[in-house]
């Protein structure tokens, strides 16, 4: 059985453990059910046990049960962290925690009558289940009986009750923290080494690790020949009556030891008192045995990061968004001005942690002048820090353009090879181009600096001015390294709302489609004719950019494509999707796509008009976040490197209308 199918059944049998009884059960009620709740309320300790003999399965280990009051008759039982022991391995439950578990009997034996429920689970069906038990002057015995394919799979729990205090608190969460080094002693060092040199101003961290277990993040012990690494994984805690907190034995072999071929041993504990922990590290080799004790300072967080970031003003569009390089990007209305970027920001950070601008503790209310690029450092009390880059975006609605107005989009001074693009948050393919000019001196010149770029502006038009977009001969030249993409023996011309940046690894994935949307878009209008080329060149394999140059020709007419995509995002700022996946992400909600007209072949535009068709199961919803692509390109399958060199698609007039 898979150890996944194996899980669900220990889920199904832990739940059912809890819920034998029913609310609707009969216990006596009054004197009589404040009674039976009183003698098993408190904390049991025993040995949980699951037993399935077609797969040769037994697993004990010893856990707590923790039986609260609930009401002033019934109880709630709660079983922390459990898991499963399976082929050596710990198959995590969670917390089971169950309320409202009606009592009856007597106060000496309060029985959990026999209970038959069948419950309906998604992967394994109908499970028939039997639940009985009782718990008799302070010990509990728990039985369960569950049938799946005609295997019985038996739970159960045999445990005392060692205390009618419950405290079922996560202590491990309060330990979570950094402790610089008070004192640092050891014991049996060989004379001349420098024993108490580390982990020194390092200090020790604790991190989380599971309910009352805690890591002991990497640190450096000095043992001879010279420092040693050790980590501690999962390490049980408990609460000791007077409030120390006992930090469980570990044994273990450290691995790596800088004196191959030896054994270092290691035998760890501890305890936090008021706070501060002291430490017990016993390292062991062949020829050195040194005792530890390590104590620490009070605990500082390690945090310092920015958990939430907001923005408080009437011209912000869409609040802060954050990647994980810590850039963080906020959205204005068209047209703010400098004056109105003076903007008042809000932080939630890390515990312990404070920001820092311009070299000051930030002071919560003060504008900030978002104008500019602003940078917030966050450093928590250890002294750690974090930097975050701010910068702000115009929210605009670039679903219309006529192509009456462009602007250089790159950086050159060379006139061969500068480009152009559409005004208003419009890219085109011509960055790829201006790439493969630039690559000529080392891979046979595939296009040449002097040749037009795919994508240029016309007077050939509809109206005004219009795009003209060429599939370019661009050769097809093999990768010349390992892993580095070849140029395509095709290179469509496309347009598209949104931004170009080139991907060495995958071309297909610099095209970066779509802008933010927060209408719900109907149709997708504009006007277009075309010329496809003489002679077609299909990819051997279609989208792999390491094969991009491998073609054949085929007897084929190239077609342009003409798409609109509304597609989900989680960030505007930083959800894209790019050449690769444009029109077959799960992300896509809607598509307004051009069926190509050969009407459009001669030589005078025509129309088109097309509403958007919904994905199924997908439709508007103004509670989530759009991004929404208008892409052309002048070979339908250029994003598979497919197409006639010499086919020119003329677009113009292109409009999403709300």
């Amino acid at each position: 059985m898979k150890k996944s199918l194996l899980y669900l059944f220990m889920l199904v049998c832990s739940v059912t453990l809890f819920t034998g009884c029913s609310d609707d059960d009969d216990n006596g009620g009054g004197n009589l059910a404040m009674a039976l709740q009183s003698s098993v309320v408190g904390t049991y300790e025993g040995d949980l046990r699951v037993v399935l003999p077609e797969l040769h399965l037994d697993n004990t280990q010893e856990r707590k049960i923790f039986v609260k009051a609930d009401g002033q008759e019934n109880v709630q039982l709660v079983l922390r962290d459990f898991s499963i022991e399976v082929g050596g391995s710990p198959v995590t439950v969670g917390d089971i925690d169950v309320s409202g578990i009606v009592l009856s009997g007597d106060a000496g034996n309060v029985q959990l009558e026999e209970k038959k429920v069948t419950i309906s689970h998604p992967d394994l069906g109908e499970l028939p289940v039997t639940v009985s038990g009782n718990v008799a002057s302070g010990k509990a015995n728990l039985s369960i009986q569950v049938v799946w394919n005609d295997w019985d799979i038996d739970v159960t729990f045999a445990g005392d009750r060692i205390s009618t205090e419950v405290d079922d608190s996560d202590y491990a969460k309060e330990l979570v923290g950094w402790y610089a080094q008070e004192s640092m002693t050891a014991t049996g060092a060989p004379e001349g080494f420098d024993a108490e040199e580390w982990p020194g101003s390092s200090g020790i961290e604790f991190t989380y690790a599971g309910y009352n277990k805690i890591n002991v993040k990497q640190f450096y012990v000095s043992f001879p020949p010279r420092t040693e690494r050790i980590s501690i994984e999962n390490v049980a805690i408990e609460k000791e009556t007077d409030g120390t907190i006992t930090i469980a034995e570990v044994k273990k072999t450290i691995e790596g030891y800088s004196n191959k071929g030896e054994e270092l041993s290691l035998v760890f504990s501890g305890f936090v008192k008021d706070g501060k922990p002291t430490l017990n590290i016993s390292l062991k080799s062949s020829k050195n045995d040194i005792t530890y004790v390590y104590v620490g300072e009070p605990k500082k967080l390690t945090g310092a990061a920015i958990e939430s970031f907001t923005i408080s003003g009437d011209v912000v569009k869409a609040q802060p968004e954050m990647d994980n390089d810590r850039n963080v990007v906020f959205f204005v209305k068209k047209g703010t001005t400098a004056e109105q970027l003076k903007l008042v920001p809000a932080f939630t950070v890390s515990e312990g942690a404070k920001v820092m601008y311009n070299d000051a503790e930030y002071v919560a209310g003060t504008p900030v002048d978002f104008s500019v690029e602003q940078t917030f450092e966050v450093v928590s009390q250890k002294g750690d820090n974090l930097s975050y880059t701010v910068t702000y975006r115009e929210w605009t609605d670039p679903f219309a353009m006529n192509f009456d107005e462009w602007e250089q989009q790159n950086e050159a001074t060379e006139e061969n090879m500068k480009y152009y693009g559409p005004v208003g948050g419009w890219s085109s393919s011509n960055g790829g181009v201006e790439y493969l000019k630039k690559l000529g001196f080392i891979m046979g010149d595939p296009y040449p600096a002097d040749k037009p770029y795919a994508v240029v502006q016309t007077n050939d038009s509809k109206s005004g001015s219009a795009a003209r977009l060429e599939s370019l001969d661009t050769k097809g030249v093999g990768s010349i390294l390992e892993g580095f993409p070849a140029v395509p023996k095709v290179t469509s011309g496309s347009v598209f709302n949104g931004f170009f940046k080139v991907e060495t690894d995958n071309t297909l994935r610099s095209t970066r489609f779509g802008d933010p949307c927060d209408k719900e878009p109907k149709s997708f209008t504009g006007s277009y004719k075309y010329t496809p080329g003489e002679v077609y060149y299909e990819a051997l394999y279609p989208g792999d950019t390491q094969k991009a140059n491998e073609v054949k020709e085929v007897d084929k007419k190239d077609m342009p494509a003409m798409n609109a995509v509304l597609y989900e995002v989680e960030t505007y700022a930083f959800d894209y999707l790019d050449g690769t996946n444009l029109l077959t992400s799960d992300k896509v909600v809607a598509i307004a796509s051009v069926n190509y007209d050969e009407a459009a072949e001669a030589g005078k535009y025509i129309d088109f008009n097309v509403n958007f068709m919904y994905k199924d199961g997908k439709s508007w919803d103004a509670s989530k976040k759009y991004k929404l692509a208008i892409v052309c390109s002048s070979s339908k399958d250029g994003d598979k490197f497919s197409g006639a060199p010499g086919s020119v698609l003329y677009v113009d007039d292109l409009k999403v209308s709300f």
